[in-house]
């Protein structure tokens, strides 16, 4: 797998943790220090996941597009980034 798939693959996954952590959180105990934690995490591992998709080299326009959806963005890159590999 090339590099940027690669990193790209891992940033979805830890966004898509951290979105799950957060909204388990808020349906749950809402603790807020863990909202506090893991919100500006969350935001940047967003913003990466989105500029490495945007800035990369050779990847589909579906790819770089779909990144940039907020909440759902970690799971349609993952899964975009494996069908690219693929090919």
């Amino acid at each position: 797998m090339r590099p940027l798939l690669r990193a790209l693959e891992v940033l979805s996954v830890l966004e898509l943790v951290s979105v799950a952590v957060l909204l388990v959180n808020l349906a749950t105990v809402h603790v807020d220090g863990v909202a506090s934690a893991l919100g500006p995490a969350h935001g940047a591992l967003y913003l990466a996941v989105a500029v490495t998709a945007l800035l990369g080299q050779g990847l589909l326009l579906r790819t770089r597009l779909l990144a940039l959806v907020p909440v759902l963005g970690g799971v349609l890159t993952l899964v975009n980034v494996r069908r690219e590999a693929r090919r």
